[in-house]
């Protein structure tokens, strides 16, 4: 498959706002109540999959300590709504973090999460949730999810005696709506004494691939392995982000963290993540675009333009669909406050200039987007707001059509 990739680090012209606003935002709707003092909603999964589009409605889902511990929540509303449900409570035992969604046919989703130091999962049917179901065998954290058709796929960190694995598991969903576990494997067969972090998954017809931070050469690198047998086996991982080191010999070159996977048209892969190669200025979003369900990735692309070239950038989130559309948001503070801003690629497969939304801008905090592209074009985001960083949040969300 023929890339579609822009130059190392581009350094994009101003271009007309028509060519870079190609969504129109509706109104925002509320996922959260008001925030309340002393509970803190987050959106940090592995990948940041915390937003999901079915046939027919779109689901969320966060971890907040509303109960007095933390544990993971889901709402969801149908297309013609103009409200979601109420908070239904996924999780069940002593604290839980980082969920994670993906969509299913039949207006189902799939929610997975690290609970009391495992992974657990359930369905979400418009019958309410189903059984849970452990997934981990030995403590395990950073779950991502990835769904094709009827197909699911799971990945997280996961330690044995002592190593570390990044494991992936293919699911599946029983007649009575239950999760089965029908294979789960280690992208790597030896396990490491360093920690591997924040896998996120992706999936599409030409397979799957898995991207996560790994520390085994004393700096963190972006690792990438795929398969091409339904997580039966995976390849022997290749770097992701380009190694940039040079101040001297003791330099162990450009920060990165926080990978995001998304898959788009037939057999592509986007990649993004939070990249420290331009020196003092902070984290920039930068990308690679990967063919063959992930198993070639080409050059990395600085994904923001010159606006927010001397600004640090945060929480990167990435989607796309089978029509071939795809997109990154991130947050920054270029304009004082913390804003949700968006790219994608221009009719001259470029990345566009920086977007911000009017409705995840201004004043307060805007942060910690996530984002789902439906068949139609139509963009879903979720973000978290607060009036400052130390305090209470509420999630919102809004759905943008196609220009």
């Amino acid at each position: 498959m023929k890339f579609r990739v822009a130059a190392l680090c581009l350094v994009l012209a101003a271009l007309p706002a028509q060519a870079t606003e190609r969504w129109k935002f509706d109104t925002r709707l509320a996922v959260t109540g008001d925030p309340v003092s002393g509970v803190y909603p987050h959106l940090d999964g592995a990948g940041r999959k915390h937003i999901a589009v079915a046939s027919q409605s779109v689901a969320t889902t966060w971890e907040d300590n509303r109960s007095g511990t933390p544990q993971v929540y889901v709402a969801r509303k149908t297309n013609d709504q103009d409200r979601f449900s109420a908070a239904m409570q996924v999780s069940d035992g002593g604290e839980a973090y980082e969920p994670a969604i993906a969509s299913l046919p039949q207006n189902r989703f799939v929610l997975a999460w690290e609970q009391d130091g495992a992974i657990h999962a359930r369905i979400l049917s418009d019958s309410g949730l189903g059984t849970s179901a452990k997934l981990s065998s030995a403590a395990s954290s950073h779950v991502s999810l990835a769904s094709f058709g009827a197909q699911i796929f799971a990945s997280w960190r996961e330690q044995q005696d002592r190593l570390w694995f990044v494991k992936v598991a293919a699911l599946s969903v029983t007649a009575a709506g239950k999760l089965g576990v029908e294979s789960i494997t280690s992208a790597e067969a030896i396990g490491l004494e360093t920690q591997v972090l924040f896998p996120s998954i992706a999936v599409n017809d030409a397979g799957l691939c898995v991207a996560w931070e790994d520390r085994r050469a004393g700096h963190t690198r972006l690792l990438v392995s795929s398969s091409s047998d339904q997580a039966q086996s995976f390849g022997e991982p290749q770097h992701l982000n380009e190694f940039l080191s040079n101040r001297n010999q003791y330099d162990q070159g450009n920060g990165v963290t926080r990978v995001s996977l998304a898959s788009f048209a037939q057999d592509e892969i986007l990649a993004a993540w939070m990249d420290k190669r331009r020196g003092g200025l902070g984290y920039g979003i930068f990308a690679a675009l990967g063919s063959d369900g992930g198993a070639i990735f080409g050059p990395n692309e600085k994904v923001h333009g010159e606006a927010g070239d001397k600004q640090p950038h945060y929480n990167p989130a990435v989607a796309g669909n089978s029509n071939g559309d795809f997109v990154v948001a991130w947050d920054d503070f270029r304009r004082g406050d913390s804003d949700i801003w968006l790219s994608a690629y221009n009719d001259d497969e470029e990345w566009s200039q920086d977007f911000s939304p009017a409705i995840a801008s201004g004043a307060g905090e805007q942060s910690h987007p996530a984002v789902a592209l439906d068949d139609q074009g139509r963009l879903h985001l979720l973000w978290m707001e607060r009036g400052d960083m130390n305090a209470p949040g509420r999630l919102w969300y809004s759905r943008a059509m196609p220009r």
